[in-house]
């Protein structure tokens, strides 16, 4: 039982460290989604090629951090026109280039695992970019699509929060601009939640109750200077452990905590942050939304990205002297102290709980709930 509270108390912990990032984080990309439509997007985004790539980039860098909203979006992009190879740039960007993963990393471990994020997220895109010119079954894609919009008609649920009426300006200055800027924060949180908490709680678990020796032996080689065939043993065994997690993004970052703590390779690390459009929930979704054969298609492409782009990260650290050599404990980065993190917890607390008022005094909440009732009696095999 002494196990079992310091476990709880260190996910509490990290979760305590980081809760402010979130909280910021999210309130930045709900005001972002309340500025631009997937009309837009998909318009922008027909034709493949490097300037429509580096849009779509930029698209999903605005986007939600949620794994399961990105999933979403990311297919309503597609559907709405954009180009295979563009909406699985626009995926990709959605996890890995987000503000809020950025600041929580940073917070834990440090900005050079915040840059280290970024490269990460744009080697990927180049690599989907290049694989996809190598190998593009564009007969299965057009399956896919097909099969995409099936799912979506069926669903009758499409999550857009900038395509009312009214600028940027107007939005920004308005009450009303500020509902909707509310109720994408309050979706967002509805959707991540459960990731974030479970992915602290096993994390704290983790660290406690598994072995050093475990990870010795699951990642080969891990020392201060592991060889090639360690950093690329760990970048290819990392999406794995991922896949049996079924966390996704946010919840990724103190697992890739826990695990640089464990000695893993910064190469390892990284692959483990990018894999969360590999983990089981994430890979099963795609074959409801895309079919089995081409939801598995974008996993081996992504797979594939994820173990090269952490390889590549970890040698361009390494050959600037950027790798970080300080490996904390879990337990040290926990402090519950009258110190800077305890005020800004208590600021942005009080703006995330503005923001809920907001958007449960402006009939959001009321239709939120309506939607829910509305696609919970409805038959099974149409909700999925």
């Amino acid at each position: 039982m002494d196990q079992v509270w310091q476990a709880l108390y260190t996910g509490a912990g990290m979760l305590w460290q980081a809760l402010w990032a979130l909280i910021f984080g999210y309130i930045i990309s709900a005001g972002i989604q309340v500025l631009i439509s997937r009309e837009q997007m998909g318009q922008a985004l027909g034709e493949r090629g490097p300037k429509q790539v580096g849009l779509a980039s930029l698209f999903g860098f605005i986007s939600s951090s949620c794994s399961f909203a990105a999933l979403a979006a990311s297919r309503s992009v597609l559907v709405k026109g954009a180009h295979p190879t563009n909406s699985l740039a626009f995926l990709i960007s959605s996890t890995n280039l987000v503000i809020e993963l950025g600041i929580v990393l940073w917070v834990l471990l440090g900005w050079r695992f915040t840059l280290a994020n970024i490269l990460l997220g744009l080697l990927m895109v180049l690599y989907a970019y290049l694989l996809t010119a190598l190998w593009f079954p564009s007969r299965l894609a057009e399956e896919g699509k097909r099969h995409a919009e099936k799912a979506q008609q069926s669903e009758g649920m499409d999550m857009e929060h900038g395509g009312e009426q009214g600028s940027w300006r107007e939005k920004l200055t308005s009450r009303q601009g500020w509902r909707q800027i509310a109720h994408a924060f309050f979706m967002e949180w509805a959707m991540v939640w459960k990731e974030i908490l479970l992915g602290f709680t096993v994390a704290g678990f983790i660290s406690i109750f598994v072995p050093q020796a475990f990870w010795d032996f699951l990642f080969v080689g891990n020392s201060e200077n592991p060889t090639f065939w360690a950093v690329v043993e760990n970048a290819a065994i990392a999406p794995v452990v991922a896949f049996f997690t079924f966390i996704g993004s946010m919840g990724n970052v103190p697992l890739a905590a826990m695990l640089w703590s464990k000695q893993v390779s910064l190469g390892g690390v990284m692959a483990f942050l990018g894999a969360d459009l590999v983990a089981a929930t994430v890979v099963w979704i795609h074959g409801k939304y895309y079919g089995w054969k081409y939801a598995g298609y974008l996993s081996l492409v992504m797979y594939v990205c994820m173990v090269a782009a952490g390889i590549t990260v970890h040698y361009l650290y390494e050959l600037t002297g950027l790798t970080p050599t300080e490996r904390p404990s879990l337990q040290e980065m926990i402090r519950f102290a009258i110190d800077y993190t305890f005020f800004l917890n208590l600021a942005f607390g009080a703006a995330a709980a503005w923001l809920l008022y907001l958007h449960f005094t402006g009939g959001h909440g009321q239709q939120h709930r309506e939607h829910r009732q509305e696609h919970q009696g409805r038959p099974a095999h149409e909700r999925a």
